[in-house]
């Protein structure tokens, strides 16, 4: 994933390295909590779940969304 310049209009692009957990925490936070969900891997998102900083029932939505994926319950 590279980063956009539409999500992260207050840093320098070339600052920005995706490779650190933080980092990429960070960025997958600020794309989520922006509704850019298109180009998020849902890997990568189920993966730093628990390190999110958003919306704590968005959170719990998606945890139940992964549990039930994880399962193949989609009932």
């Amino acid at each position: 994933m590279e980063p956009n310049k539409k999500y992260i209009w207050d840093y320098d692009l070339n600052s920005i390295d995706l490779r650190k957990p933080a980092v990429l925490r960070w960025y997958l936070t600020r794309k989520i909590n922006f509704g850019d969900w298109e180009s998020l891997k849902s890997k990568l998102v189920e993966k730093h779940l628990d390190h999110l900083e958003i919306d704590p029932t968005l959170k719990k939505m998606l945890k139940k969304y992964y549990a039930l994926k994880r399962t193949g319950n989609n009932s």
